[in-house]
């Protein structure tokens, strides 16, 4: 591996109303910025601080985007300034409510909290603010059970962990090359780097970026990815699995952002994913090759998924060759463009999927939200001609700017069953009813809530 670079009460209740409604930044809070991805172009059409200290905002044109990274404990002021020929739009996600103070060059705002968000403006790319948690304890250099990558740029190949190490990208690490995991437990993957597997990543090879393989107690945390042409995460056959506070960014067709197969006890949570392929991608691919193991009891939560050239927002299937998906939910997700559908699921083969939830979902687009289909296609497998079922399937807060549901189960033994929409809208309509949405006979079971508003 190569390394190139190293009063009175009434006053008090009011003001205490408005410190728990709207955090402000502290001289205690923690602000880190990190550093630039080295061999990326500085930006200028932005500029970052945060707690008034300057953030490196990267020109990643060759994914549409620029840019921003930094850590913070406690709410935080941000302000970004605008390059020549810039001017402000808005701040995605649209559920978080953000109300800048604008001026002519720029904007401000409070950050709460770690978040990942998306500054859209007319003159440029979008901006992709991506904060994390400060790090805790990095683990140092020469310790043998840790692959140590400093910063600068490492011409690294394939990177393969076993048993009880870790593989730490330092803050300012750009690694070029891929990880795989084979067989193993207790590794960790972390830290402020990047890991660009361009030309490494190959749909022809089917690479990832990064593959767990038959692991357990794993974690994947806070590094940036940069997609070749195939999935840029696989977690496959692997249980007790973690991946947060990531940065994925793809271009290609099949840069999957996080994909499961045959797992139990999986979170993903706290992570951008800019890809050109499905942002969320949970099947089961090859029964022959892999068997037919459950997956079950996994969550993703607090992502934003941004989607425009092929694929869905995030999709169960289509391949799902296994006995059964249960107890899966996705929880305060946010679409923020797709090219498909928000959500789909073009259930092609024999599973079981049951207690499916999905959670204060937003699709911010006016296009398909939810497509949802038992069918035999193009991905079923060859030689085992049999459908899968539904059961209990909900949409909790399931909010899109348009659009439509649509559901569509195969026949009455391969149906959806048991479904419940709980203070849904599209647009402006609030779904009340099998008026609101399109599904078919084998579509059974239908409820629906609308709580009052307060």
């Amino acid at each position: 591996m190569k390394t190139t670079t190293k009063v009175s009460l009434i006053t008090g209740f009011i003001c205490a109303c408005v410190l728990i409604s709207l955090p402000c930044a502290s001289a205690q809070s923690i602000a880190v910025p990190l550093p630039a991805i080295p061999g990326v172009p500085a930006s200028t059409a932005y500029q970052v601080r945060v707690n008034g200290r300057d953030v490196a905002v990267n020109n990643e044109n060759d994914f549409d985007f620029h840019t921003a990274f930094f850590s913070h404990d406690g709410p935080v002021k941000v302000e970004i300034q605008f390059g020549p020929g810039v001017t402000y739009q808005s701040i995605h996600p649209l559920r978080h409510h953000f109300k800048p103070e604008i001026s002519k060059t720029g904007i401000s705002f409070t950050l709460p909290k770690p978040l990942k968000l998306v500054i859209k403006t007319t003159g440029a790319p979008p901006l992709a603010l991506c904060a994390t948690q400060v790090e805790k304890s990095p683990p140092k250099d020469g310790n043998a059970d840790v692959i140590f990558f400093g910063p600068g740029v490492h011409e690294a190949g394939v990177i393969k962990p076993v048993t009880g190490q870790t593989v730490y990208l330092a803050p300012g690490a750009l690694v070029k090359g891929r990880i795989e995991t084979r067989n193993a437990k207790d590794v960790t993957i972390r830290g402020r780097g990047t890991l660009d597997s361009r030309g490494y990543s190959v749909r022809a090879d089917k690479t990832h970026a990064v593959l767990f393989d038959r692991c357990s107690n794993v974690t994947l945390e806070g590094i940036g990815i940069r997609g070749g042409t195939w999935w840029m995460t696989l977690f496959l056959l692997t249980n007790d699995a973690a991946a947060s506070h990531l940065s994925l960014l793809g271009k290609t067709v099949n840069t999957d952002g996080i994909d499961i197969d045959g797992v139990q006890r999986f979170v993903a949570r706290d992570c951008f994913i800019r890809c050109e392929d499905d942002g969320f991608g949970w099947h089961a691919v090859d029964a022959k090759a892999n068997g037919e193991p459950p997956t079950k009891d996994c969550l993703a939560e607090d992502c934003v998924i941004w989607n425009t050239l092929a694929g869905n927002g995030l999709r169960v299937g289509a391949s799902m060759e296994t006995s059964l998906f249960e107890n899966i939910t996705f929880r305060n997700i946010d679409v923020l463009a797709h090219a498909n559908a928000a959500i789909c699921s073009d259930h092609s083969d024999w599973a079981t999927c049951r207690n499916i939830r999905f959670e204060n979902f937003t699709d911010e687009t006016k296009d398909l939200a939810v497509q949802i289909v038992i069918a035999k296609t193009r991905y079923s497998n060859a030689t085992r001609d049999e459908r899968g079922r539904y059961e209990n399937l909900e949409f909790i807060n399931l909010k899109s700017g348009g659009g439509k549901i649509e559901l569509l189960g195969f026949d009455a033994e391969h149906r959806i069953d048991k479904v419940l929409f709980k203070n849904c809208r599209i647009g402006e309509r609030t779904v009340k009813g099998p008026e609101d949405i399109t599904a078919n006979e084998f579509v059974t079971g239908m409820k629906f809530e609308v709580s009052p508003q307060p």
